[in-house]
């Protein structure tokens, strides 16, 4: 097989894992129920797919014995980076070995490591002659969420595909808000994508044929983010459309335009409309009463730094009087809270890595609104499931590394 035939079968590949990730979010669990099955996400087709780009790509690169030299040389750049991931996985053994019992999210999550690296060390051309992944992807996400709003319209919150089961599921009646989870374990989860699906839209509004089919587009993400009900989500959008004015200005030969204090005002605008509704639902003063929950979690990991393990989820925690949580509010802290603590630092280290490190290289202020809109989200909610990993990190790429890589080649 030719290197094209190689890299095009690659190409498709990568195509199944946004079909299963956005459109067949098929994977297996120990749980039926809608919410343990979230928390213990085991084998899924989408990250089956992740694992045979990334062999295809190892493959392709050992053949090309120039290239695999060159990539070798880029891969050397990520020793600090594969040894946190090492003893990220070596502490995930020892503790699931000896108090935990549950792999899949130590798999699946070093699946989604491995695959941001190998998608910025491996420079893989994602357009060829009639195959563009990216096109494809926006296509799939188009398509996701406009099922996702016929399906908040029939009266459903969640759809579940685990286990060869189909679980059509919807709030109860006399619940205390609306609120819609999608394929997605929580609102928080779902507005967390949206927040970076916009930002991928944003940043790729070529991809689509026209202004139209882009506004349309994009006015189905932030419908879907308003039936969400995350304020958090909301407000972090308005960092990405900042973030795309602040980059669409020529800094070196700035003029003052009165187009820019439409905008500005436009801006205050909805940032005002925002505030007001987070004022009316949410006690802001309180905080959502996160540093509360957030305290009597750190004292929970402090008697258990070996993790909850299967326990999470079940157990609950007395965060104050008439307030009990069975997570800790926080993605960070929920990986120490399950997985004990040695494992809950890795992990924060090698994500907070991956931050620090497409912020730098995007060197754009729409990378810079998207990961802080992002990490609004994850340190107010357990935003972000192992299974999702994979497809946020995608984005993450394409959004703060792969356009500058073809803008600078072409």
């Amino acid at each position: 097989m030719t290197q094209q035939k190689w890299q095009g079968a690659a190409l498709w590949i990568l195509k199944g894992f946004c079909i299963f990730s956005l459109l067949l979010p098929v994977f297996y669990s120990p749980y039926t129920d809608v919410y343990q099955s979230a928390y213990y996400g085991g084998f899924s087709w989408a990250y089956l797919m992740l694992a045979l780009y990334m062999a295809m790509q190892i493959v392709e690169g050992w053949k090309q014995r120039d290239t695999f030299q060159r990539k070798a040389a880029d891969y050397k750049k990520w020793l600090l980076y594969l040894l946190v991931l090492a003893l990220f996985n070596a502490a995930s053994l020892y503790m699931n070995h000896k108090y935990l019992h549950w792999y899949w999210d130590q798999v699946n999550q070093t699946i989604a490591f491995l695959f941001f690296m190998v998608l910025v060390c491996g420079n893989t051309k994602l357009e060829q002659k009639g195959t563009d992944v990216i096109r494809f992807l926006i296509h799939c996400i188009v398509l996701s969420n406009i099922a996702s709003i016929l399906y908040y319209a029939f009266g459903y919150t969640k759809l579940l595909l685990c286990n060869h089961e189909v679980v059509l599921f919807a709030l109860p009646s006399n619940f205390y808000e609306t609120r819609h989870y999608w394929i997605y374990s929580h609102k928080s989860e779902y507005a967390l994508m949206l927040v970076a699906f916009t930002a991928l839209f944003v940043c790729y509004r070529d991809k689509f044929k026209n202004r139209m089919t882009f506004g349309l587009s994009l006015a189905v993400l932030l419908f879907c983010l308003y039936l969400t009900h995350s304020w958090t989500g909301i407000a972090g959008i308005l960092l990405i459309f900042a973030g795309a004015l602040l980059d669409g200005v020529d800094w070196k030969s700035f003029r003052w335009k009165k187009s820019y204090l439409w905008l500005g005002g436009l801006m205050a605008v909805l940032v005002l409309g925002i505030g007001y509704q987070i004022v009316r639902e949410r006690d802001i003063l309180a905080f959502g009463n996160r540093p509360v929950i957030w305290k009597a979690v750190l004292e929970v990991i402090e008697k258990h730094p070996e993790g909850w393990g299967m326990r999470f989820g079940e157990s609950a925690i007395q965060a104050a009087e008439g307030v009990l949580v069975n997570n800790a509010h926080n993605l960070f802290l929920n990986e120490a809270l399950r997985f004990s603590v040695p494992v809950g630092i890795l992990f924060t280290l090698l994500f907070l890595g991956i931050a620090v490190y497409s912020v730098r290289k995007s060197k754009s202020w729409l990378g810079a609104g998207m990961w802080l809109s992002l990490f609004f989200l994850l340190n107010m909610d357990y935003a972000l499931m192992s299974l999702q990993m994979g497809l946020l990190f995608l984005v993450v790429y394409l959004v703060c590394f792969y356009k500058r890589r073809v803008e600078y080649v072409e």
